[in-house]
């Protein structure tokens, strides 16, 4: 004979199915609750995904957390750049790259505060000659290069003293096929 209750109880939940009408399935196959896109930002920004986890890729986590960023950019933009300036000035990431990321989708998808935002704060977020390499070849991808990303470009060469951008120029000459010289042109 069969348990019925053994099928439907109020106070266990096999993993299988969602305890709460608020959970969504994971990469895991079980259920958990869903972070928001600004809460996930904010761990994708700090973490970032490289690497991917035990269940899904690191394309897949990017893909993810750069469409979850792309929603926070539509909603609030400049917050967003702000939120970036302020992970990437206090030293809260391992890394900066996804710092980078954001801000050149911002520079690049964002509405016109938010990119004139995303612009202006290269010079902080981009402190070193590998750091700006790696803004442009991000940014090359998501727009073309124009006046405004231009003078940001050329912010963050002014924003240096001359000793400190003469260390960037020397050490830094070459990073992922970008030269001084063509971010210059």
């Amino acid at each position: 004979m069969v348990r019925l209750s053994s099928y439907f109880s109020r106070r266990q939940t096999p993993q299988s199915e969602p305890a709460s009408p608020k959970q969504e399935r994971n990469h895991a196959g079980g259920y958990s609750f869903v972070l928001s896109d600004r809460a996930r930002l904010d761990r994708f920004l700090i973490l970032g995904s490289e690497g991917g986890s035990y269940y899904a890729t690191e394309r897949a986590l990017t893909v993810e957390n750069a469409n979850s960023a792309l929603t926070c950019l539509q909603k609030d933009g400049v917050g967003v750049v702000r939120k970036v300036l302020a992970i990437s000035d206090a030293g809260r990431a391992p890394k900066n790259d996804q710092a980078i990321f954001v801000l050149a989708l911002a520079a690049g998808l964002g509405d016109e505060t938010t990119r004139r935002a995303a612009l202006d704060a290269i010079p902080q977020v981009c402190r070193t000659g590998t750091h700006l390499f790696q803004f442009v070849e991000m940014v090359q991808s998501v727009r073309g290069w124009g006046r405004g990303l231009r003078r940001g470009i050329a912010n963050w060469y002014q924003g240096h003293e001359a000793r400190s951008l003469a260390y960037q120029l020397v050490k830094y000459r070459q990073r992922d096929g970008w030269t001084h010289t063509d971010t210059l042109r």
